[in-house]
């Protein structure tokens, strides 16, 4: 398991982390477990984002099985809760390395002590590419980035110019027209090929894209061809670079968390010895509503389904109508980029089923249409989230908790 520098259990708890006891502040988190801490009894200043110990166990060893299962690597995507904590469960359950989406989350995670990165990006600002360049050419670490075109080449080139044994390995990025980054002619990739084997400081570890960017590709009628399509084209990129590899496997990686089912398919029909990643990343914390009505296991039997990990407790503020609810959570707590959060839990007593809609949400206050008298002005709530990445975002800290709420650790984030 990764050892850094940084022992996040000796870390203080302040008032600069929402959702903490008072009686917490100042304290360190290993200090404040020690109190044998419940969520609903030790001071919780609600809202508060948690995670179940449970799910988020069930699907980092899910996905580990499955990737193992096809002779797969993992590099999952941590950009998704940028919390080293769980990082180091992903490696600990047998993950290849970690995927970011930047130089400044790759810079992060090294810190943590994570030597083996992938950023899932082009890289263009000069100083983040000559950090790149000396942690590879000092053998501390190794941090791949993405490479789509002879501009891109040349601000690399020119960034490390007198950085004594810069090294940087890249990875040729393909991408679908109408898509995002990445190179849509294979002639282009030749032409770029050609220009990279020229100098001597680059090494070509292999090809890379994602599939999640594809205009149109989709589970439904027509879209599972062009992800195949594209996913067909990284394939074939694959066969162009394989001759120019030096020394190590050549890489062959894609899938994000909703279709890595066809990258899996696709990508094993590349003939050559790779080393073939996936590089899902929401998988870890799931959801209630966008990836759980999507993702490849979504049809599966509960034990092999991914579980949801986040909930969201608030507060009723009011119920100045009898089908409106006012909750003290809003956007600058849960993300509603692509849903409402869903009010799924109650705590009367005890955590028991709920059923509502959050009809929308301002910066600090959550609409929650209910049926008549069922709920009061004080109840605990508790809501599914949709799309992991904007809501881990939100929170400096969440605590995790097992099935009884005892909270067992504090997670860290760091965007």
């Amino acid at each position: 398991m990764p050892t850094g520098k940084i022992d996040l259990a000796t870390s203080e708890i302040s008032v600069f982390h929402k959702g903490m006891p008072i009686s917490a502040h100042g304290k360190s988190v290993k200090d404040f477990l020690a109190t044998n801490v419940n969520l609903f009894s030790a001071g919780f200043q609600f809202p508060i984002m948690v995670l179940r110990e449970s799910a988020l166990e069930h699907n980092i060893t899910r996905m580990a099985n499955y990737c193992k299962s096809l002779g797969f690597e993992l590099a999952p995507h941590v950009k998704t809760p940028m919390a080293p904590q769980i990082a180091a469960r992903q490696i600990a359950a047998g993950a290849w390395g970690l995927t970011v989406a930047n130089f400044n989350q790759a810079n992060i995670m090294f810190e943590f002590g994570f030597k083996r990165l992938i950023i899932a990006n082009e890289v263009m600002e000069p100083t983040s590419i000559a950090e790149i360049a000396k942690i590879n050419g000092a053998g501390t670490g190794e941090i791949l980035f993405y490479l789509d075109s002879k501009a891109g080449l040349k601000i690399a080139q020119e960034a490390i110019a007198g950085i004594s044994g810069a090294k940087l390995p890249v990875l040729m990025e393909i991408g679908a027209s109408g898509g995002r980054a990445g190179i849509r002619d294979l002639v282009v990739l030749e032409e770029l090929i050609t220009e990279i084997t020229k100098d001597e400081r680059f090494y070509i570890r292999g090809v890379a894209g994602f599939e999640g960017a594809v205009p149109g590709g989709d589970r439904v009628s027509g879209g599972i061809e062009k992800l195949r399509i594209f996913l067909g084209q990284i394939v074939e990129a694959a066969r162009i670079v394989e001759p120019v590899i030096r020394g190590e496997r050549i890489i062959i990686s894609a899938g994000g968390s909703s279709y890595f089912d066809y990258v899996a398919e696709e990508l094993a029909k590349y003939e050559g010895d790779a080393l073939r990643i996936l590089r899902s990343g929401g998988y870890v914390s799931h959801d209630h509503i966008h990836y759980e009505d999507l993702y490849p296991f979504m049809d599966a039997p509960d034990s092999e389904r991914f579980q949801p990990a986040l909930q969201l407790w608030s507060r009723v503020l009011s119920v100045p109508e009898p089908e409106l609810a006012i909750l003290n959570f809003g956007k600058r707590d849960a993300g509603n980029d692509l849903d409402e959060p869903l009010p799924i839990l109650k705590l009367v007593g005890k955590v028991q089923p709920f059923k509502a809609e959050i009809a929308a949400l301002n910066d600090q206050h959550a609409f929650m249409k209910i049926a008549p008298n069922t709920v009061l002005v004080g109840d605990l709530i508790g809501c599914g989230i949709s799309h992991p990445c904007t809501n881990f975002d939100k929170w400096r800290i969440l605590p995790l908790v097992n099935d009884d709420y005892d909270v067992i650790d504090l997670i860290h984030t760091f965007f």
